[in-house]
């Protein structure tokens, strides 16, 4: 059996490299296209998800690539929240009786502009609340209106309730639990520029290093 987690933060692929650096768990949606090639034919692969979302964008390309297959199982193991939620919606799932999913409208973060760009904006957030409602709906059986509702009141879900209502299939027997934490995506810009500078400075250090040893063996030293 293949299995891959998603874990920590759900995160575009072109800023994979900056988690990795600084050691946080996070999944991207290349994650999940590797996973998916290097599985032996006719190998289930098990998509553990243990994460509190992230970017809606990465979560909606992780979903269509799992969506409809009939090699992959989901297992919620502490927390499908947000963009993991919609993941935890592709495929036929389980889910720990400690877990819990976190339904919630999109929020954009960073937005600036006159009253003009604001109104436009708050359109937008509706369109991407009823194209991640359609994962729902999908799942679910619920009519739009309704999963917008659940949406829009951010609701949090024991096993018990989403089993009950059709998020998740069956629960999870002798599961183990496991931690998370939900509080959202920690790699903000200011981060993301840190990161980046000090990278660049330890590589022109490492550079500058080099010069000068390549200079004392040039002078025999």
């Amino acid at each position: 059996m293949a299995v891959i987690d998603v874990r920590g933060d759900i995160i575009p692929n072109d800023t994979k490299w900056i988690y990795d650096w600084l050691e946080w768990d996070s999944t991207c949606p290349n994650d999940i296209r590797n996973a998916l090639a290097e599985k032996e034919e006719g190998e289930t692969l098990t998509v553990l998800i243990n994460s509190g979302g992230g970017s809606v964008m990465a979560g909606q390309e992780i979903y269509s690539l799992l969506y409809g297959r009939n090699d992959v199982e989901i297992q919620i193991q502490s927390m499908a929240g947000s963009a993991a939620g919609v993941i935890a919606m592709s495929n036929r799932s389980k889910i720990s009786p400690v877990a819990m999913i976190m339904v919630h409208n999109v929020s954009m973060s960073g937005a600036s502009g006159d009253y003009h760009a604001m109104q436009k904006n708050a359109e937008i957030l509706k369109q991407m609340n009823a194209a991640l409602a359609a994962a729902f709906t999908a799942k679910t059986g619920k009519p739009e209106e309704e999963v917008l509702k659940i949406m829009d009141r951010e609701t949090w879900l024991t096993a018990n309730q989403a089993v009950e209502m059709g998020f998740v299939d069956e629960m999870i027997v002798n599961s183990v639990e496991y931690t998370n934490d939900l509080w959202g995506m920690r790699l903000t810009d200011e981060i993301r520029e840190k990161v980046i500078r000090e990278k660049n400075e330890k590589e022109q250090t490492e550079a500058r290093k080099q010069e000068i040893l390549n200079g004392l063996d040039m002078y025999g030293v």
